[in-house]
């Protein structure tokens, strides 16, 4: 190709072009300045070049390691002026540029007919910048998705293989070629020949793809081929398929039943309560654990209700209830007793039990024993967290009830007791939920007595702490349980502006999950001072709940979980962080922040990472706002792993705070009394004094200011030698 020219100057060029067997074509031109018959184009090309070099119209011969020559294969004559085009094929260039090179080209009469230099750029190469985006990026959706790439090698297009996520589901469709699903891919074929150079952008549509129920940030991979396998692109882009907070059903705000005759319409404050005298009678000594048994035909009462309690002994016993709360560092206040109560060796429990679709419920019960007592809950009866001891003078167990406040009175916090967690852990007389993957119940009823804590549940283990903190403040503080966050839930904005949840409250029924979510919406704050809350699905059998079921058979531990309904329904989307792993314990070291406020930077709390822990999971939904307020690391009892733990934050549109403190330990912080299982030393007071001034600035924090803790010079001690109790746990995740 030539043209017309000033024969002034050379112009010397030199371009790369890819070609498509991933080689490089060097072009030079170069204006002819004297006229004349060609003998030999000389040209420099960048040194560590390699290559099998050719051109055309000429033999190309190499005269160094960085100069060729070509020599015309017929007779070219050429005028002053004239545009010299030589291209070289073949080259595999090195890293770097730009180079300058030379040209020369050479007459016959070896007279120079033209000669310069020209500025070679590197050869633009492309990423592949691949992308896929979702129109309707929801787990359990239908959506569109668009795979996007970059041609970084020119060639036809034979085909698009996309990367689909996974399960999914749907019937797939597109534009403008064929497409084929198999083993987790989309193929696409185009209908037309695509002739495509590097740089060139593709954007391939899937139509009609049904995402699976569960999401998270997900690596999807692309490869465009010719037909022969060429790679013209290839990379993997990231999908975000973040679920919102699942939608909850309305629960009912129900008015508050009328008050019985002789109970009063108001009840003592806590201060007033606690200034009353207590004793430490309650503590029942490990040298006391035996064969005594007993549990009460309700989990929570309020004033006018008569509670029956059931008794294996044989010996006559007595019967004391106890309030649980501060009274000056002994614990509990004597409020009713009745001695020389006679009573029977009861008949074993009983295992067994079939759902209605055949599976074996595994339910261990003790309905069949026969009442031993009748306890009236009268006006003496201030509502708190009872433990009712009963002894026969050689051995002894407790028997939890919890009262409730009825009489519609709206306080600063309510402290809820975990019971159907209790539950899922005991295993007096058979199994429980954790006794093997085959083997664990399927039914879990209330009608036999707890196994752990002398027979209180969790309660000495993981809650007690919250409860003698809160009253030995003198904070306006009432009781319920899970079963009455069942039943009661849609007053939970009447009764309590501040919610607090202990330290092991795992098992939620839709009604539990969707009153608290109601009442977060509504403007209650809640902290969670515990893990692993809201992780597994439950649902009572009746109106009276004293049984659930829980469906262990269509994936076992998996389809117990309420995640297994998909990623909205995790707890990190209602609380802020997700349960992670159980752990053994491991040691905080304090910040900064206002979790802090008033505790040294620096302060190393051995332990207080124990139990189990939650943690930002980044493929769950997290809240505007959310922020992670302490963190630290624990080890997995499964596999010895470090895993994160994230305590968190986030406030709601409706104002409600919400924390999620995610690991067990504050409660027994609280008393410097942690589960003798957790190998780790007893808090001291020095770590009982700091995580007490965290769970005052969490109160605080949380409550917006309305909850006004004392300052605390000392930490309140528990006067009696309580027997540390262990804690039944899991390693299941």
């Amino acid at each position: 190709m030539t043209r017309s020219a000033d024969a002034a100057s050379a112009s010397v060029t030199v371009t790369a072009t890819a070609a498509s067997n991933g080689t490089t074509t060097l072009t030079y031109r170069a204006n002819v300045l004297k006229a004349g018959t060609i003998r030999e184009i000389t040209v420099a090309f960048p040194a560590g070049s390699t290559g099998r070099i050719t051109s055309v119209n000429g033999t190309v011969s190499s005269v160094s390691s960085t100069v060729l020559r070509w020599r015309p294969t017929r007779v070219i004559t050429v005028a002053a002026g004239t545009r010299l085009v030589i291209p070289f094929y073949g080259f595999r260039l090195p890293a770097g540029g730009p180079w300058t090179l030379g040209f020369k080209a050479i007459g016959t009469a070896r007279q120079t007919l033209t000669s310069g230099y020209g500025v070679l750029q590197p050869l633009k190469t492309y990423t592949a910048a691949t992308t896929v985006t979702a129109s309707n990026p929801i787990p359990g959706q239908t959506t569109e998705l668009r795979y996007r790439s970059t041609v970084t090698r020119a060639g036809t297009l034979g085909s698009v293989r996309m990367q689909l996520p996974t399960a999914s589901t749907g019937t797939v469709t597109s534009v403008n070629g064929t497409l084929s699903i198999a083993g987790g891919y989309a193929t696409w074929k185009p209908k037309a020949v695509l002739n495509l150079a590097a740089g060139a952008r593709i954007s391939i549509p899937l139509y009609g793809v049904r995402l699976s129920k569960y999401g998270g940030i997900m690596p999807l991979t692309l490869s465009a081929t010719t037909s022969t396998g060429t790679v013209l692109s290839s990379g993997t882009g990231s999908l975000s398929l973040i679920a919102p907070p699942a939608a909850m059903p309305a629960v009912a705000a129900t008015g508050f039943a009328a008050i019985p005759p002789g109970c009063p319409s108001s009840w003592p404050t806590t201060v007033a309560e606690n200034a009353k005298a207590g004793t430490g009678d309650w503590v029942i000594p490990a040298s006391m654990n035996g064969q005594l048994a007993a549990y009460l035909t309700k989990v929570s009462a309020t004033c006018g209700d008569t509670v029956d309690l059931k008794v294996t002994s044989g010996n006559p016993v007595s019967v004391v209830a106890y309030r649980m709360g501060y009274y000056a560092g002994l614990g509990a206040r004597e409020v009713w007793r009745q001695d020389d109560v006679p009573t029977v060796v009861q008949d074993a429990p009983i295992t067994g039990g079939t759902s209605a679709e055949g599976h074996d419920l595994r339910m261990t019960s003790a309905a069949h024993w026969t009442k031993t007592l009748s306890i009236p809950v009268d006006k003496d009866w201030v509502p708190g967290t009872y433990l009712i001891k009963v002894s026969d003078g050689q051995s002894a167990s407790y028997a939890p009830l919890t009262v409730r406040d009825d009489t519609g009175t709206k306080h600063d916090l309510l402290i809820q007791q975990a019971t159907t967690t209790w539950q899922a852990y005991n295993r007096y007389g058979g199994v429980s939920f954790y006794s093997g993957p085959e083997t664990g119940s399927g039914r879990l009823t209330f009608d036999r007595p707890y196994n752990e804590g002398q027979g209180s549940g969790q309660y000495l283990t993981l809650e007690q702490g919250l409860v003698f903190w809160a009253e030995s403040k003198g904070l306006d503080v009432t009781y319920w349980t899970n079963n009455d966050l069942d039943e009661f839930g849609g007053q939970l904005p009447a009764r309590a502006a501040t919610v607090f949840l202990p330290g092991h409250d795992e098992y939620y029924s839709l009604r539990m999950r969707a009153a608290l979510s109601q009442a977060i919406a509504r403007g209650v704050n809640v902290a969670n001072l515990g893990a692993n809350t809201a992780y597994r699905l439950i649902t009572f059998t009746g109106d009276d709940r004293r049984a659930w079921d829980i469906d262990r058979y269509t994936d076992g531990y998996t389809s117990t979980t309420w995640r297994y309904l998909g990623d909205a329904y995790a707890s990190q989307p209602l609380l802020g962080a997700e349960y992670f792993c159980p752990v053994t314990a491991s040691t905080l070291t304090t910040g900064t922040g206002w979790i802090y406020d008033g505790v040294p930077a620096g302060t190393r709390l051995p332990g207080f990472i124990a139990g189990e822990v939650d943690y930002v999971w980044p493929g769950l939904y997290k809240h505007p706002g959310l922020t992670t307020v302490a963190s630290g690391t624990g080890t997995c009892r499964s596999n010895g792993r470090a895993v994160p733990m994230h305590a968190t934050t986030f406030t709601a549109p409706s104002g409600a705070r919400v924390f999620n403190g995610s690991t067990f330990a504050y409660g027994c912080f609280l008393v410097r009394r942690c589960p003798s299982n957790w190998t780790v030393p007893a808090p001291d007071a020095a770590s009982q004094q700091a995580v007490g001034t965290m769970v005052a600035n969490i109160a605080e924090w949380v409550s917006q200011g309305t909850i006004n803790v004392p300052a605390d010079t000392t930490a309140a001690q528990v006067r009696v030698a309580v027997p540390k109790q262990p804690l039944q746990t899991s390693t299941q995740p």
